[in-house]
């Protein structure tokens, strides 16, 4: 019988035609595409109402534990074009080969992908809405390890379904989120690494930690995961800079079947903090985040 969690969904031919040509374009023209992001995410800041440019702001000087309002509205208004120059990316980066990746970034801690795989299997990249979660996955696939994850739909089916075939190409595996957690403890078996976006969850169980100066619901989906097959939890935070992509990969950790997932989950949300707070502009806190001002 075959399994209906993965992601099947076909895009029209000249969705994907058209995505090629836009991506060897964006890779032709170079950094100059930033220029391409950075207008289309001013254009979308301005477009917003005032109340979500100011959430934005606030939600960014509460995780600083507070800002002058100039520097909080900096960072709002640098959000929204480093989301912009993220989505940009997403599309840029297929037409980089895996092969060539390493020309665009680097990864410190990489031999804790290789411990975990040299173990003989598979691990959990827990990470947050940060800077480019498929940079990450693509950085981790040139380093020679595969990923398998969870692609919640994007936009229309049309959209989702390209960017579906734009990851598959690279040989991710990806499941739908409503019936992805046999396809994930399997994908765990075989020694692949399963990559999960925990913060902002979009449904399941979720517990509330501290993270960014505040209390925040985080799925418990990786604690879970880890708990039931004893897979190490890896938490991993990817950015950019004027030299490249930096991914940190932190040291793998194990929670037993005893261990309580808001624990397991508090540990996972403090190692993924720290990068976040260096580089906030490339955070995108756009809605609400804290349990305590719902």
């Amino acid at each position: 019988m075959p399994d209906t969690s993965t992601v099947t969904t076909t895009a029209p031919r000249w969705m994907e035609v058209a995505f090629e040509a836009t991506a060897r374009g964006l890779r032709a023209i170079g950094r100059r595409r930033y220029a391409i992001a950075d207008a289309a995410g001013m254009i979308t800041y301005l477009l917003q109402p005032p109340r979500k440019r100011r959430l934005c702001a606030h939600l960014h000087s509460r995780a600083a534990g507070g800002l002058p309002a100039a520097e909080a509205r900096r960072r709002a208004r640098a959000s929204y074009r480093n989301y912009s120059r993220m989505i940009i990316d997403t599309i840029w980066i297929h037409a980089i080969g895996l092969d060539e990746m390493f020309e665009y970034g680097h990864i410190v801690g990489v031999e804790n992908l290789h411990k975990t795989r040299d173990a003989g299997r598979g691990g959990i990249l827990v990470l947050a809405h940060f800077g480019s979660w498929d940079i990450a996955a693509s950085m981790a696939l040139a380093a020679g390890h595969p990923v398998t994850t969870v692609m919640a739909p994007v936009g229309t089916p049309s959209i989702t379904a390209l960017l579906a075939w734009s990851r598959k190409v690279k040989q991710m595996e990806l499941f739908a989120p409503e019936a992805a957690a046999r396809g994930l403890i399997r994908a765990l078996r075989q020694g692949r690494w399963v990559a999960i976006l925990t913060d902002i969850p979009e449904g399941g169980p979720t517990t509330e930690v501290r993270f960014c100066n505040g209390p925040v619901q985080f799925s418990t989906g990786p604690a879970s995961l880890a708990r039931l097959t004893g897979s190490p939890l890896v938490p991993i935070s990817c950015w950019r800079s004027d030299a490249g992509y930096h991914v940190h990969v932190r040291e793998p950790f194990h929670a037993n079947r005893d261990d309580d997932e808001q624990v397991i989950t508090q540990r996972i949300a403090t190692v993924l903090e720290p990068d976040l707070l260096r580089v906030p502009e490339q955070w995108y806190p756009f809605n609400p985040i804290y349990t305590d001002e719902a």
